[in-house]
């Protein structure tokens, strides 16, 4: 069942990107963000309202250490990144680039907090990325030879 909502998270991700990137295009970077977060303050706010038996006292969040509020600031810098790139890149750029730097972060995280080293995972982000770099190569190529040529007659 989690593998299910692991993929159903991927597909959400990318709906989400896209949608935010024409926010943004739309209504302009920052309004793109602060829209987005007060949807998801509205969101959060019905969600909690349904689920609001399971979840802590607020007084649990003096004891919560002060980094992990920075998980806020880090998200609105995420989608200003993503609102940023969408519009230049091609949607599977948007999804796999991202993709790469989760792999290759989540090794380096898994190696400082639990002394695990997995070649498998640098391995696989390092294919990922050269794979990245020869599509987009011969995305190039083929945009080259492609190019509307003009007749032009003096």
């Amino acid at each position: 069942m989690y593998i299910l909502f692991a993929f159903l998270t991927g597909i959400s991700i990318v709906i989400n990107t896209i949608i935010n990137g024409k926010l943004a295009q739309r209504e302009g970077m920052v309004n793109g963000v602060i829209i987005n977060y007060l949807m998801g303050t509205i969101a959060s706010i019905i969600m909690c309202f349904f689920i609001r038996n399971s979840i802590a006292s607020l007084s649990s969040v003096k004891y919560v250490p002060i980094h992990y509020f920075l998980g806020g600031f880090v998200g609105v810098a995420i989608i200003y990144l993503f609102n940023t790139i969408v519009p230049q890149i091609p949607a599977v750029y948007v999804v796999i680039l991202p993709f790469i730097g989760q792999i290759l972060t989540s090794a380096v995280i898994d190696y400082i907090y639990l002394d695990i080293f997995s070649k498998g995972k640098i391995i696989g982000g390092i294919l990922f990325l050269i794979g990245l770099l020869y599509n987009a190569r011969i995305d190039k190529k083929y945009e080259k030879v492609n190019e509307p040529v003009l007749d032009v007659k003096v």
